[in-house]
């Protein structure tokens, strides 16, 4: 028999604020962490505005010696998986005792350190300038090789870098181990730390927002007609996996169940969606929790507010929800920017809150949707007392990967 698979902890640190309650409240608020970065308007970037999180956050875990080796990807993920083991009933000393598996979803690397080193040695030309902990900061598992270390997890631990997606299928891998009885419980997530190196690449695309480095609150606009790029970002979302065997035998109370998800490629192009592949993911997605589209209230796009993806995935939603049935739509990284590697994780913790709280929240700054969307239910404001008993969380990555997770009420 397959087993369930039930999320019993989260922790966040994201643009929103630091834990559960700050992003609770924010989302409700329709409060956006987007702000203007001065260095970068001194760097001559064409995009001055960020979703910034405190990537110096703090940790009963954390002392002098850890945190040598710890980026601020690590660090902001190693944290929010404390609030997550907190909020799942553990203590960290009980870990070591479990067999667990860790998943992590990050994109990139820490390119500060990465040039910061670089630049050293080539001022200097000495080796002594580089620092001995450079590549433990810069290596993709740094995360999760930090949080195996704190917490004293053994079982199997890796990192998936997947662009967008990375930990959505970080997600959608953490639910395969236990469906299939491997492990009882595994911790995912993902992280994704903010530079200046990271936006370079961006800015040259012209993919990121630019019109609004004055009012960065305001840049961030999925579905409006003046939305010009997306908003980079930083932040970190953990999820504490388990069987519902597991839960119940210790007395756990599950705040969600992934009761499906599905993940595919688009091969058509590197940087554009598909809208057949976006559609074919949430159907296959559905098809694998025994949903119909009817019986889902409402998807947390990816909704990056480009001009090119968001009517993509609008066209994707619409062949799959048709015309016939009211799917409330909303993107948050209005509020948040988008985080890349960490998107998918924040944005699936998002969706738990929501079913959990019983609320939608708004897409900021949509004051004006585009023609295109006329015939979606796109939320404007928050929406209060709604019962959600199913909602979709979406995830698409450059390269093409994409990602849907199922997510149902606790009853």
């Amino acid at each position: 028999m397959t087993k369930r698979v039930v999320v019993t902890g989260r922790g966040l640190v994201t643009p929103l604020g630091n834990g559960l309650a700050q992003n609770v409240q924010s989302l409700m608020d329709g409060k956006t962490g987007i702000v203007f970065m001065p260095e970068w308007r001194e760097m001559g970037l064409e995009s001055q505005v960020a979703g910034v999180s405190d990537n110096e956050v703090q940790c009963p875990m954390f002392n002098v010696k850890n945190l040598r080796f710890m980026s601020p990807n690590s660090r902001m993920a190693a944290a929010a998986v404390y609030e997550a083991l907190v909020e799942a009933g553990f203590t960290p000393e009980d870990l070591p005792n479990r067999r667990i598996a860790l998943i992590n979803g990050c994109a990139g690397s820490s390119y500060m350190t990465v040039y910061k080193n670089m630049k050293a040695f080539d001022t200097t030309h000495r080796l002594r300038s580089v620092s001995p902990f450079s590549v433990p900061k810069i290596m993709p598992s740094s995360a999760v090789a930090n949080i195996s270390l704190l917490y004293g997890i053994t079982g199997e631990s890796y990192n998936i870098s997947a662009a967008c997606t990375g930990s959505a299928l970080a997600i959608i891998a953490g639910a395969r181990l236990i469906k299939s009885g491997e492990y009882e419980m595994v911790i995912v997530g993902g992280s994704e730390e903010l530079s200046w190196g990271q936006a370079l690449g961006f800015n040259t695309m012209r993919a990121l927002s630019h019109s609004f480095n004055e009012t960065p609150e305001k840049a961030s606009r999925p579905f409006d007609k003046t939305r010009d790029g997306f908003v980079l970002a930083e932040g970190a979302g953990m999820l504490v996996l388990e069987s519902e065997e597991h839960a119940a035998k210790r007395g756990a109370a599950p705040k969600a169940i992934i009761s499906g998800y599905y993940s595919n490629s688009n091969a058509v192009d590197m940087v554009v969606p598909n809208a057949e592949s976006t559609a074919e993911v949430m159907s296959r997605a559905l098809e694998s929790a025994g949903l119909k589209s009817t019986d889902v209230a409402y998807v947390n796009t990816h909704g990056t507010s480009t001009p090119v993806g968001d009517p993509i995935e609008l066209e994707g939603i619409k062949k799959v929800f048709g015309n016939d049935h009211e799917v409330a739509i909303n993107s948050t990284k209005s509020m948040t920017g988008h985080m890349i590697g960490a998107a998918g994780a924040v944005e699936a913790i998002f969706s738990s809150l929501m079913i959990e709280h019983s609320f939608i929240c708004p897409t900021a700054n949509l004051d004006e949707p585009g023609d295109e969307f006329a015939w979606a239910d796109l939320i404007r404001e928050t929406r209060e007392n709604v019962d959600l008993k199913h909602a979709l969380s979406n995830s698409f990555g450059f390269g093409g990967s994409n990602a849907c997770i199922v997510f149902s009420k606790w009853e």
